[in-house]
């Protein structure tokens, strides 16, 4: 059996969650047996269980074990803030049936130096030389979200057009460049500009939703800024606190 990543466990698990091996409130094997399914550390199960239990399919209860805890019905797509796997990840939400296909285009792909208002808008410091990369994600056809981002170069100076027509953050995990650690999300909704309104399918909205998000390396280095404005009646922006 090859070996597997926490990412690979997250999604088989949430795969059986959605099919009802693991029906709600039921508990999850324990972490030594998931280890030995899948041939992998325990520390490795327990990122995959806090995947899952940061999109509010799980929790831990001390002394009982993982609960599958009961779906909430939304009728919009979902998305996560704290989302780390990027944009094909709206699939494994199982409210989002409704997707057929997922498409990006990449309007910008250039290299920049950041200087003093780009470093106020990402928080890099200046002289840094970024990424800056423009994408419109599709789903179904349809401009639903804008994506604008400034990748530190330093973090993946081989980084090309064609990755980020893909992914960006499989590339990262394909190239085992670091790991993605932490996030910080501001989100807010904003009146549409003329060029949101251009590429968007707004139909008779006229305003977007907006998401910041500044991500770190687990050394605490800050190597992504991405703000993305999304048509807000599609989409559902969701969190999860356990207490």
């Amino acid at each position: 059996m090859p070996k597997n990543l926490y990412s690979d466990i997250y999604h088989i698990l949430k795969g059986e969650i959605d099919s009802d091996v693991y029906p709600p409130k039921t508990i999850l094997p324990g972490e030594e047996e998931l280890s030995e399914r899948f041939s992998v550390t325990r520390n490795t199960i327990r990122r995959a269980l806090k995947k899952l239990q940061s999109e509010g399919l799980v929790y831990t209860v001390k002394g009982r074990g993982v609960v599958v805890l009961e779906p909430v019905t939304d009728n919009r797509m979902v998305f996560s803030a704290a989302n780390h796997f990027g944009f094909q990840d709206l699939t494994s939400f199982p409210q989002n049936k409704s997707i057929r296909e997922l498409a990006t285009k990449v309007l910008t792909f250039e290299e920049v130096e950041i200087d003093s208002e780009l470093s106020e808008q990402t928080s890099f410091s200046l002289g840094d030389i970024a990424y800056h990369i423009e994408r419109l994600r599709m789903v179904n056809g349809k401009a639903m979200a804008l994506d604008t981002s400034y990748f530190r170069k330093e973090n993946m100076p081989n980084l090309s057009k064609n990755d980020a027509q893909k992914s960006i953050y499989q590339y990262i995990r394909d190239e085992d460049l670091f790991k993605i650690a932490a996030a910080r999300s501001v989100a807010t909704v904003e009146t549409a500009d003329e060029r949101e309104t251009d590429l968007l399918d707004l139909n008779e909205s006229n305003c977007v939703g907006v998401l910041k998000k500044y991500v770190y390396t687990d050394l605490g280095s800050l190597f992504e800024c991405t703000e993305t404005k999304y048509i807000p009646n599609h989409f559902s922006l969701v969190g999860f606190e356990s207490y």
